[in-house]
């Protein structure tokens, strides 16, 4: 009767409509479970139809993900054309940027989850070479803006317009986890907020001297989003594998095999690391992992109940001294941006991979909520004190700047953490804005 069903309904619904169809089961799929988890038959069975009626329309798994990304960055890219062309002063045009960016998500967030959590595993991927072109013009438009800034006096001079390109595109996309324009802010007032915080700084002028972020970051150091043709997996297996021979041959297996397990999920997503991997790169016999760590998922939340656990235990150590709200917004930043590049596992946070109530594991919301609670008080405090601007809204403030160090990971781990700590830092705490 199944077959019978999807038959007809081929033979009633156009071609176009029944792909489109396809498309949107798959990319909510994708969105919640991950490319690397969801099969052929998940899609067939959530479009109603069987996985070989499928094939009639898509040939692989593959093209349903190149349709996917295909259409969502043809609509961006229109979208960040058309706002350039206006050729407004370059603080309307980096707003508008946003705005687009923050539009994307809000017509489409599974599309927009699927690009974020996917661009690291596709820059391996030699069938999605043509998006390195895609994400070169966004980088490039982006760039123009702030060095037109920068010439004009409009943004500091001190501070490289790459980076600032980079930090500002992983912060709006990284909001795609959970920015909904249905919520407190539509996409233009987001948008200004995200302007406030970043260019304007957080911190009223006159608060916070600056830290010289030129003398301290020197010759910069940063990686390009842009996606590179290499192999499809043996570049990062090599770089895993040296990394982990690091590692001393006298340590315990269970150690090992956490360790193996966050540079694999770092590297490769939580869907796309297989229990043998993990044994391979740990160099213990497959069968002994249950031993070890039980399952892959409670592997998964006690790596990242360490992650959280060392966070907030580094922002309780540094309360101790009861800072002032500048002092401690800096160290918030600092604590957070090492503890990202220290635990490979945050990744699985960052792109929303896997949420923490879908682990076995109730006390990772709490360690979540604890976090988010130390970064919403200090805020809070700031603004009582008069040392930051009173228009801030905590709640927000603090979800878009964790979320910016979060998936910025990409950036902080080309240029080393000290480097990336000073750059938010400044930008953060004093914002693009010239000041000088």
């Amino acid at each position: 009767m199944f077959s019978d069903r999807a038959g007809a309904e081929r033979h009633v619904r156009p071609r176009g409509d029944r792909r489109a169809e396809i498309i949107r089961h798959a990319c909510a799929l994708f969105a919640e479970r991950g490319y690397g988890a969801t099969t052929v038959r998940q899609i067939a069975e959530a479009a109603d139809m069987l996985s070989g009626s499928l094939y009639h329309h898509f040939p692989s798994k593959e093209a349903m993900l190149r349709e996917v990304l295909d259409a969502f960055f043809t609509e961006i890219m229109n979208r960040h054309r058309a706002t350039v062309a206006r050729d407004h002063d370059p603080i309307t045009t980096l707003r508008g940027l946003l705005r687009d960016s923050l539009d994307a998500i809000g017509d489409n967030p599974d599309a927009a989850i699927v690009v974020v959590g996917e661009s690291r595993r596709l820059s391996r991927n030699e069938g999605f070479v043509w998006l390195s072109d895609r994400t070169a013009e966004a980088s490039g438009l982006w760039g123009r803006v702030l060095r037109r800034g920068v010439e004009e006096g409009s943004l500091r001079r001190d501070l490289h317009p790459v980076l600032l390109s980079l930090m500002l595109q992983s912060a709006v996309w990284g909001m795609a986890q959970w920015y909904r324009p249905q919520g407190t802010y539509d996409t233009d007032a987001a948008a200004g907020r995200l302007v406030d915080v970043f260019v304007r700084g957080v911190v009223v002028p006159g608060r916070y001297a600056s830290r010289q972020i030129c003398n301290l970051l020197g010759p910069a150091r940063y990686t390009s989003p842009t996606l590179r043709p290499v192999g499809p997996d043996e570049d990062a297996r090599v770089e895993a594998r040296r990394r982990m021979a690091r590692v001393s041959s006298e340590t315990d297996a269970r150690t090992r095999i956490r360790i193996a397990s966050n540079l694999l999920f770092e590297q490769d997503g939580y869907a796309g690391t297989t229990v043998r991997r993990i044994a391979d790169l740990a160099r213990v016999p497959v069968g002994s992992l249950a031993h070890h760590i039980g399952s892959k998922e409670q592997l998964l939340a006690d790596l990242l109940n360490d992650f959280l656990g060392d966070l907030r235990t580094a922002f309780d150590k540094d309360a101790v001294g009861q800072p002032e709200p500048v002092e401690r917004l800096s160290g918030l930043i600092g604590r957070t941006v090492e503890a990202h590049a220290r635990h490979g596992v945050s990744t699985v946070l960052a792109i929303n991979e896997i949420r923490g109530d879908e682990l076995p594991c109730g006390r990772l919301r709490i360690q979540r909520a604890k976090v988010s609670d130390t970064w919403t008080r200090s805020l809070a405090a700031g603004i009582r004190a008069g040392d930051f601007h009173p228009d801030l809204d905590p709640v927000f403030t603090q979800r878009v700047l964790r979320t910016a160090i979060s998936t910025g990971s990409r950036i902080y781990r080309g240029m080393g953490v000290r480097d990336a700590v000073g750059l938010y830092r400044e930008v953060v705490l004093a914002g693009m804005g010239a000041r000088r």
